[in-house]
């Protein structure tokens, strides 16, 4: 008899320690190497697209152990939901990335900073600039800009690519810094590009080894095997240059009386005499916005370019309703109401192709249980935005353009098709706040170019296919298009 009480209790023991163990296991995911973990699994390159695959076999949570470090990749709308949405307070930090934040220098900026009071402080300051009270002052800008996109690219279509780097950097350094720039071989034009490149480069997932490994941050740049040293170095001082430059002008324009509206002048002029702790508050939220607001921006437009190319009938659709609206005149910012056709054409341009297509990682704050998961306190989480924008649960036939997906009545089927805009800018309390910015700008230049050119034949200049690629963020590669004025401009 008391062998078999004994019995009894080993084995509820036993199925208690198990079950446990089972609900605080960490979330599946693919077995990796000794010590390294599946850091050489990670591709450098449109990790996006491997993570939707594991997911596949994983499922909608998984774990990816990067040496030291967890990452749990979230490919799924209902877990980016739950925790990152309705658990914002738990994963609204940022995580500390050795490789980008610290040594490169980008963990300063607003999008990287944890979450805290000066992140706060950093957001509050740009929606004072990006909101509905401003909307009118910013179309104006954009607006005019536009225009002389669609003068440029009626001169010389065949640089539509420089002439969008031009536009989206000229908006962005005129809301900003209130500075005016002719071409896109100006010198900030130049330098903003190259500081968002090397952004993408050192913030992708896995692709240094001192992102596992923190203490390889404190070996000397000469050291065999440390050139990741010098290519932060030189992005540090790349960012930090620019950054104070862009503030400096602005700056000299106020003093000499001479500056004209932008965000660094209206703050200068409510606080003329900054503390040097808010002069440095200042110039990082100023980078924010051509961070957040520049190079996105081009590659969502490139993607529109190549959509209207690749589909005349979604093209000729759109510009009939853009005709209809506008007649002989260039579109304006408050067209955008009355042209429900044109919005959901851009819809697919932010699904298809996401321009973040892994959002900013997050960071949570204590171990947490989500679907029987242990998830580990100091976790990178990471939403594949790609993964949920191509569910097919979503988005029946993900792979193809489909603009009419979003005009059918949304009550009788709530569950499909739902707006990719709210995937598109970031999750919970780091959604980005320059989107009504980011908006806007490709709304006016897309139906723009939709009254006054036809699109057509893209041709990537290298290989037989266009494909996207990046770290970061994605761009489409290089293509040609012919590009024909429906208009004289």
């Amino acid at each position: 008899m008391f062998d078999l009480i004994a019995l009894c209790l080993i084995s509820i023991l036993v199925y208690t320690f198990s079950r446990n163990r089972r609900q605080s296991s960490t979330p599946p995911g693919p077995r990796g190497l000794p010590f390294l973990g599946n850091a050489l699994q990670i591709p450098k390159e449109c990790s996006w697209l491997a993570f939707a695959e594991w997911a596949k076999i994983y499922g909608p949570v998984m774990h990816v152990h990067v040496i030291s470090s967890s990452i749990i990749v979230l490919s799924s709308r209902e877990a980016i939901s739950d925790l990152l949405e309705k658990k914002n307070a738990m994963y609204s930090d940022r995580p500390v990335i050795p490789m980008a934040g610290e040594l490169a220098g980008f963990g300063k900026y607003t999008a990287m900073l944890p979450y805290g009071q000066r992140h706060r402080e950093g957001r509050k300051l740009i929606l004072g600039t990006v909101n509905a009270r401003k909307a009118p002052e910013l179309h104006a800008i954009q607006e005019a800009k536009a225009a002389d996109f669609v003068s440029r690219l009626t001169r010389n279509p065949s640089e539509f690519r420089p002439h969008l780097r031009w536009l989206l950097a000229s908006i962005v350094l005129q809301i900003t810094y209130g500075i005016n720039v002719d071409s896109y071989d100006d010198a900030y034009v130049r330098a903003v590009e190259i500081v968002l490149n090397d952004f993408s480069e050192v913030t992708a997932p896995g692709a240094y080894l001192v992102d596992g490994l923190p203490f390889l941050k404190y070996i000397p740049e000469w050291f065999p095997g440390a050139s990741f040293k010098r290519i932060a170095r030189e992005a540090n001082e790349r960012a930090s240059q620019l950054v104070v430059n862009l503030y400096k002008v602005s700056r000299e324009q106020m003093d000499h009386g001479a500056a004209t509206p932008s965000f660094v002048a209206d703050i200068l002029a409510y606080n003329p005499s900054p503390t040097p702790e808010e002069e440095d508050l200042y110039q990082q939220v100023s980078a924010q916005f051509y961070g957040a607001g520049s190079d996105t921006t081009v590659s969502s437009l490139l993607s529109f370019f190549l959509i209207m190319a690749q589909h005349p009938e979604i093209q000729r659709k759109a510009q009939a309703e853009v005709d209809a609206i506008v007649g002989d005149r260039l579109p304006k910012c408050s067209d955008c109401k009355d042209m429900p056709y044109l919005e959901a054409v851009l819809k697919e341009v932010h699904r298809c192709n996401p321009v973040v297509p892994l959002a900013l990682p997050h960071h949570v704050r204590r171990e947490d249980v989500y679907a029987g998961f242990r998830i580990p306190a100091g976790s990178t989480v990471i939403a594949n935005t790609w993964a949920v924008l191509h569910d097919p649960a979503l988005y029946p036939r993900p792979d193809e353009v489909i603009p009419e997906r979003y005009l059918g009545k949304p009550d009788e089927h709530p569950d499909l098709n739902p707006d990719p805009r709210d995937f598109a800018f970031g999750y919970g309390r780091r959604v980005c706040p320059g989107r009504m910015l980011a908006e806007d700008t490709l709304f006016i230049v897309a139906a723009s170019v939709l009254a006054s050119f036809n699109i057509s034949d893209a041709v990537p200049l290298e290989g037989e296919t266009i494909e996207y690629r990046g770290g970061v963020l994605s761009h489409p590669d290089e293509f040609t298009c012919n590009i024909t004025p429906r208009r004289v401009v």
